[in-house]
């Protein structure tokens, strides 16, 4: 390959490949290495596609494209990387050598994942927006008869002796009746628009806020919940008492997965003009079936949740322009990211 030509792949923003018909890398660019979640400093020349694992679904479509001899276009695959992080990618793939006896394939293909999230965030809005429409009037008008329940437990309990069978009665409708307006004010959290009061703001103030938020329940759980910040932190253009809903509900979740006396770590820190908060546990993971989605309205794992906490948080980051990412941990649990920027 001339310099020339060398010059002008590695220039792409797009990933290239090229592999002859045994499977070995003849020719790739810096953006395929880091598409495929290897870093644009490594070079994939003269490895095997099929020996790593990112690349698998692309050695797929090599097999598939070395035996019909056809080209493919315009495919999306996923590709995963070691920590469980998976990028979607838009590949396309012509063969080598004409089409009767390929003698190897290149692959062209572009990272897709921030589109792809663009376009689901812009379908939940939409579904949101009707969802909104339709029931937020309905839920709103619950509250009432609830609170009114609330309120006639609260008054039989100061008349009552804590041991007696009423007042256990009592408790268990009260609880229960706070357990519906957590659920009313959730809903109505995401299906009604929210207005954003974004200001001059600390990160750190806002993630101690969101510590608050959780002691109550951590300590019930008798889980550690640990905050580290990294100073000094430049000020966030943001609304903090939204940061810090967004970060409680994370951490609260974390706390649920947990078992009894487990961790639960939040740290910030800068990254190129960005606050990044991450919110990190020792529970057992996130394992999802193909096609589910955590950030669905109502989509839930757990016996008691409502499945609105983590599109309130999304929504709440993408509304500060920002984006809420999660992987497994290598250590074993979860790990939510939240990058949100300095600057609207």
């Amino acid at each position: 390959m001339s310099y020339l030509h060398e010059q002008i792949i590695e220039g792409l923003n797009s990933g290239v490949i090229g592999v002859d018909a045994d499977g070995l890398i003849i020719a790739s660019n810096s953006a395929a290495g880091r598409y495929l979640n290897f870093g644009s400093d490594r070079s994939l020349v003269g490895e095997k596609l099929s020996d790593l694992k990112s690349a698998a679904p692309i050695a797929e479509v090599m097999d598939e494209v070395l035996a019909t001899g056809q080209p493919i276009s315009r495919r999306v695959l996923q590709v995963e990387a070691e920590n469980g992080a998976v990028r979607e990618i838009g590949l396309s793939a012509s063969p080598l050598g004409g089409t009767d006896d390929p003698t190897g394939v290149a692959f062209l293909f572009t990272d897709m994942t921030e589109r792809r999230e663009l376009e689901r965030i812009e379908k939940l809005n939409n579904q949101l927006i009707t969802l909104g429409e339709l029931t937020a009037g309905v839920v709103h008008e619950l509250r009432n008869p609830v609170s009114v329940i609330s309120g006639m437990a609260e008054l039989l309990l100061r008349g009552m002796d804590e041991q007696s069978q009423g007042y256990t009665a009592a408790k268990t409708i009260l609880n229960e009746a706070s357990q519906i307006e957590e659920s009313i004010a959730q809903f109505l959290g995401l299906a009604k628009p929210f207005d954003m009061s974004p200001g001059k703001c600390s990160p750190d103030e806002a993630a101690r806020r969101a510590m608050q938020l959780c002691q109550r329940r951590a300590q019930e759980k008798e889980v550690e919940v640990a905050y580290t910040p990294n100073e000094p932190l430049p000020v966030l253009y943001a609304d903090a008492e939204r940061i810090s809903q967004a970060l409680g509900n994370l951490i609260t979740n974390a706390i649920e997965a947990v078992d009894h006396g487990g961790r639960v770590s939040l740290t910030v820190r800068e990254d190129t003009q960005q606050i990044v908060y991450e919110v990190s546990d020792n529970g057992p993971g996130i394992d999802l079936e193909p096609g589910e989605d955590i950030f669905k309205p109502f989509f839930t794992k757990k016996e008691a949740g409502t499945g609105l906490g983590l599109p309130i948080v999304r929504r709440i980051i993408s509304a500060h322009g920002g984006a809420v990412t999660y992987e497994n941990s290598k250590k074993g649990g979860a790990r939510f990211i939240l990058r949100i920027p300095t600057s609207p």
